[in-house]
């Protein structure tokens, strides 16, 4: 298969996953995913640019969020090229900015870009929120963002901090936007479940993407207790045995 109709092939089948009836036809659906597989699959390493080009005729094709995340669920991500199409497809429709396209696996989870671009304001919480649309986009940037892309094994601690630290100021931006939604009563139903995917999201961060767990917080709450909270604990507990 040629590179112009590979391109048109995955173009087209991309275009009937934006079909409700096709992804519910579990006899089609199959077969669809099968094709792109074996497409994405069959792109060399060195021919990377053959796989951006692909994206970039998708990308512009598919503006609605709803219809974003229908199209990335239901893509492929067995390989790990697979992933790698799905992923930067993933990010180019969060950010609103094909330069996702084209960047290199270690370079998609940029963490401190991440939190930027939830400040914009079609990310703020308010009564102009469209919440079906605020679910479908951090769905999309949990795709996009996968594993995170944590530094390596052998990494230096430095990275490693560097890397939990981005993740929890991340974690802090996801935990206040659910925070501030009031999802009272049944008709807001909207945005009960743009409240649970934010929350979902949230833990996903916290309990799945971090390196390790934070240590759990002692009697101030959650967060660690720092140098001074352990001297006043240190000074109680002297006192209790200098009394006992």
């Amino acid at each position: 298969m040629n590179l112009q109709l590979r391109r048109h092939t995955v173009c087209v089948l991309c275009r009937l996953l934006l079909d409700r009836n096709i992804i519910l036809d579990h006899n089609v659906l199959p077969l669809i995913q099968d094709i792109i597989s074996a497409i994405i699959d069959s792109i060399e390493d060195d021919a990377d640019e053959e796989m951006t080009a692909i994206l970039a005729i998708i990308y512009p094709s598919v503006q609605d969020p709803g219809l974003q995340l229908q199209l990335l669920r239901n893509l492929p991500s067995s390989s790990s090229r697979q992933s790698l199409f799905r992923r930067r497809l993933a990010l180019a429709f969060f950010f609103h900015d094909p330069a996702s396209l084209s960047k290199l696996r270690e370079d998609l989870s940029d963490l401190k870009a991440i939190s930027r671009n939830l400040g914009k304001s079609n990310f703020i919480v308010n009564t102009e929120t469209d919440y079906s649309a605020l679910a479908a986009s951090i769905a999309t940037l949990a795709i996009g963002l996968d594993d995170g892309d944590p530094p390596r094994m052998d990494a230096s601690k430095e990275a490693i901090a560097t890397f939990n630290n981005d993740l929890d100021r991340l974690a802090l931006r996801i935990k206040a936007m659910f925070t501030q939604i009031v999802d009272t009563g049944a008709s807001h139903m909207k945005r009960t479940e743009a409240k649970e995917v934010l929350e979902s999201f949230h833990s996903c961060l916290v309990y799945a993407v971090r390196t390790k767990q934070k240590p759990k917080g002692m009697m101030w709450g959650d967060d660690v207790v720092d140098e001074k909270q352990k001297n006043v604990m240190k000074s109680f507990v002297q006192r209790d045995r200098a009394s006992e």
